[in-house]
């Protein structure tokens, strides 16, 4: 595993602070172990350059404050069970990234962009690089499609829930809720080990939590202490000026990264 880093600014007179992107390129036999340390393959962003001609285009991996269900903990609450119920007329299946139809999940990503305010971008990278591990779980109602998850395998035994889009045609199905729990039922029955679920920052994040068998990653080890992830989370969104971080830093070095 070849680790590097895009350094992209600092401060060392009147704070004390560095931002930067930790990245690496894993090879194959090295994802379980990329896995266990933190890491998920970063698919949104294209990698620079191809070491050799030879080389397959795979995407690179990324560090960061990750999310995971150890699916063997895995069972269903009273909360679940209730999400589970609001969604009893949805429908799924699933569809491997060759065999998709990028025009369907065009039209709901554009409206679930639109409706989240967020900026609309192209999915076609998304799923270019080691399409082979790739695939979606397609939610219909009434045959329409209305939603997808987009999965890809990562290790030898588990799975990275990339990406969630809806349409929100129907807000009051709560439907990624409902997806959640569609993609661990997926894992589930095909006997994976762990979910990943990507980043665990800011309130939006908390969520992720809600499930039985829920970890994070500290930097150093895998963690299920979900009162001190929720603490994270709420203090992420509460950062508005660089002194925060300045703060943020001095707390951590001394209560937790010792």
């Amino acid at each position: 595993m070849k680790v590097y880093f895009r350094h992209y600014s600092g401060a060392i007179a009147e704070h004390d602070y560095l931002f930067f992107d930790c990245m690496a390129k894993v090879g194959e036999h090295e994802e379980d172990i990329a896995l266990q340390e933190g890491w998920l393959p970063d698919d949104y962003s294209e990698p620079k350059t191809i070491s050799n001609a030879f080389e397959e285009d795979k995407s690179d991996w990324y560090q960061a404050r990750q999310t995971r269900i150890d699916l063997s903990l895995f069972k269903d609450t009273r909360r679940t069970k209730k999400a589970r119920k609001k969604c009893k007329e949805v429908t799924t299946e699933v569809v491997q990234a060759d065999d998709i139809n990028l025009n369907i999940l065009a039209s709901i990503f554009e409206k679930y962009t639109k409706y989240r305010g967020f900026k609309s971008w192209d999915l076609k990278p998304l799923i270019k690089r080691e399409k082979y591990k790739k695939y979606f779980i397609l939610y219909y109602v009434d045959g329409a499609p209305i939603a997808f998850t987009f999965l890809r395998d990562v290790g030898s035994n588990s799975v990275f829930s990339t990406q969630f889009a809806w349409d929100y045609e129907n807000p009051k199905l709560y439907l990624g809720k409902y997806a959640n729990l569609a993609e661990i039922d997926y894992c589930i029955d095909h006997s994976k080990d762990y979910m990943y679920l990507g980043m665990g920052y800011e309130n939006c994040c908390i969520y992720k939590s809600d499930y039985s068998g829920f970890e994070f990653w500290t930097g150093a080890e895998w963690s299920n202490d979900i009162e001190h992830y929720k603490f994270l989370c709420e203090r992420d969104s509460k950062i508005e000026k660089t002194k925060d971080l300045d703060k943020i830093k001095r707390h951590d070095d001394k209560n937790f990264f010792k």
